[in-house]
This record gives structure tokens, sequence and C-alpha cells, in this order.
């Protein structure tokens, strides 16, 4: 009796909900009666805008640049740092990208912020610059990593001066940030429009005379046609800046027979005659015709008085090594004091083009391959064919548009 009653009580607790299930109780079931669905809010991680490089004061990150650069590199990232500290009151740490017991070539992954100058071993520097085209360069944001980086150290310096632009154009003041898709990317037609129509004169040797080439195929000719360029070329093959030797056309003489109209840059090339007619190189304020520089300063002298508005740009001899005998002489030496003397006269109308760096030019007349490839014979260090011509105007153009858009004020 007691077992029928206990089934009895579970009977009558579980029957109405049958019921209800049914729709027994004759009441419809209303909205407001069904539990609403259980959801979970979805948490996301706030996905970065862009790179934070300086901000009250402070930063995390470092410039990092190749170990061996040029000057126009450690020049442009001088530049970048003095932008910073005078806007943001930050001082970017610099530093190189020697790694303890890494092999040249190999890259290194660093998780560190840093802001990559040039052709360093980062694989972000690496792999923007497998990206570029000869005469291209570049700004961007990749990983936590702003790379700034061209084809040759020069462009690179451009690109870095490109970064100082943006920097000094921010209307924030307490902080700078780059976009994660910050590109710039440039081409040498990009920044050479200046050139078009100039007058340009340029004083030389076989370098602008071509030798067998002749002159049309100079890259000198080429600038000049690509800009429309009212343009003379003046280089006569074996010439020499002085007039140590007289049987060689020396520059020194036959400058004052330039054209006299109001030009807007001057070549002045030469050095490598020079240095097979055992020249001696002189000092920087000699005026005696009979040594480099002397000649040099005599023809400076005469250009900036006949040329009042004109940029003068030196020209240096390529990298060659090979020394003459009688002196211990190279082009490097000629190149090295050329250049000594354009930093010594401090003048904003004479600059040097230091076409003796075989790293930032690409020219080296030291190497066999390098010849073979561009130069009239595989023998001649001094001459360049058709396709090493076409090969140094993307440099040449670019150097050339940058000094005068500085000598201009252009921007």
């Amino acid at each position: 009796m007691k077992k029928i009653t206990i089934i009895l009580l579970v009977l009558c607790m579980i029957l109405p909900s049958f019921a209800a299930c049914a729709g027994g109780s004759g009441e419809e079931t209303t909205a407001a009666e069904i539990p609403a669905e259980t959801t979970v809010e979805e948490t996301t991680v706030p996905v970065p805008t862009g790179l934070l490089l300086a901000s009250n004061g402070a930063s995390d990150y470092v410039i990092v640049r190749p170990t061996e650069c040029q000057s126009f590199i450690l020049d442009a990232m001088s530049d970048l740092r003095k932008a910073v500290t005078d806007k943001y009151g930050v001082t970017l740490k610099p530093q190189d990208d020697w790694v303890k017991g890494l092999a040249k070539g190999e890259t290194y992954t660093s998780e560190a912020p840093e802001i990559l100058i040039g052709e360093t071993n980062r694989p972000e520097s690496v792999e923007v610059l497998a990206s570029l085209q000869p005469g291209e360069y570049k700004v961007c944001v990749s990983g936590n990593k702003l790379v700034l980086i061209g084809t040759t150290d020069y462009l690179t310096s451009l690109a870095v001066r490109e970064f100082v632009k943006y920097i000094e154009a921010s209307t924030d003041a307490a902080s700078l940030e780059v976009a994660n898709d910050y590109t710039v990317l440039k081409t040498q037609d990009d920044f050479n429009k200046i050139l078009m129509g100039i007058t340009m004169y340029a004083m030389g040797d076989s370098y602008f005379g071509g030798s067998s080439l002749g002159k049309e195929a100079t890259w000198v000719n080429m600038l000049g046609e690509k800009y429309g360029m009212d343009y003379v070329n003046y280089g006569i093959g074996g010439s020499t800046m002085s007039d140590y030797v007289t049987d060689k056309n020396p520059m020194v003489l036959r400058y004052t027979r330039m054209a006299k109209g109001d030009a807007d840059v001057i070549l002045l090339e030469g050095g490598r005659n020079d240095r097979s007619k055992e020249v001696p190189i002189g000092d920087l304020e000699s005026r005696d015709s009979k040594t480099f520089m002397g000649s040099i300063n005599i023809m400076l002298d005469g250009m900036l008085k006949t040329y009042p508005n004109a940029l003068i740009i030196l020209v240096t001899p390529w990298y060659h090594t090979g020394k003459v005998a009688a002196t211990g002489l190279s082009n490097v030496d000629y190149a090295n004091a050329m250049r000594k003397l354009a930093e010594h006269r401090n003048d904003k109308r004479i600059v040097c083009l230091y076409a003796a760096d075989p790293n930032t030019i690409g020219v080296n007349m030291n190497d066999a391959n390098f010849r073979k490839q561009y130069c009239i014979e595989p023998t001649d260090v001094s001459h360049l064919n058709l396709e090493g011509m076409k090969y140094v105007l993307p440099y040449m153009e670019q150097f050339i548009a940058s000094e005068y858009a500085k000598f201009k004020g252009a921007n």
C-alpha cells in the first residue's frame, strides 16, 4: 500500500508538465514566456592602427643603418634625428646592423621596434629592396618596422628626407605616428621635373666626350635630350684639367671659350688624365694652373663670375686604384682631392658628384666582370659602353636634380 502511494505522488507531479508541453492548459504560450537565448559577448584584441614612433617625449624606437654606408645615409639620418628632436623632444638612438656571428648576406630577424635606413640585414629591408626597380626609393611600414630605402645609398638618403618632410608637415606636435598602410614610392620622374628646359654646359675629358661612342651616346647628352635642355657638351678625349702639359687640350685654358649664356648647371669633370700625366695635386688654396687643384680653383673663380646663376657640379673620375709609378697616385686620390676642394670652397653654388665610390654609383673599374659588361673593352678602365652610360644615368640624373632643387630652394 505504501508503494502505491509513492507512485501516485510521482504521477501527480509530472502529469502537469506533460499537459503544458501538449498545450493541454488551453493557454497560448507567449514569446515573453520563452527563455531568451544566452549570448556570449565576443572579445577582440585591438589591431594597432600604426607605428607610434614618438609620444610624450619618449620613444621605444631606434634607428638602424647598414654597418657600411656612405655619407649620404649618415647625413640624412642626422637630419631625421634632428627633425624628431626638434618637434617631439625625443632623441632617437642610432646604431648599425652588426650582429656577432652573422655572415655577410645573412639576415637577422629582430623583434625590436626599429626604423630601418638603407640595405640593413633585417629581412624587412631585404624584402622592400627586392620590390624596387632601379632609380626608385620607398618609405613604408613592415610589421613593427619603418623601412626607408632606395636602390642606391643616395636614393636611400632621399627616402629619409621624404620622411623628414612628413614629420615637418605633421600637425600633431605630441605624437609621431605612421599608419600601417603608409607608403611612399618614388621614381626618378617624380622629382626631376625641375631639370626640364634648363641650360647646361659640360666641360670634361673622354668621360664626357664618349671615346669611340661619341658624345651623342654619353649620359650627359642623354640627360640633355631627355629634359629638352639647352646644353653643350665640351668633352674632349685626353683633356687634362691643368696645363702641366699643354698638348692635351687643358680645360684651364679652354673653359673661357664656353658659351656665355645664363647657364643653370655647369658640369666640370676630369682628373683621370691628370693622373696619367703625373700632374701634381697641389693644395686647396692654390691658383697654380700647373697643379690639379690650382687649375680647378682658377676655373671655379672664372665660372662663378661668368655664370652667376649657375650651380657648378664637380664630377670626379671613376673608382680605379691603379697607380702611376712615378707619383703613386690613383684615380681615387684625384677624386678625393676634388671632393675636398669642393668642401673647402664652402660655397652653396659648388658641389661634388663623387663618382669614385663603387658602392654608391656602382662603377668599379677594378672589377673585370663590370668592365666586361659595361666598358667599351674588357681591358678599358675608363670608358663606359652604351649600356654603361644607361646604367649610370639614373644616378647622375637624380643627383643633379636633387642638388639643383636645393640650390633653387625647391622642395
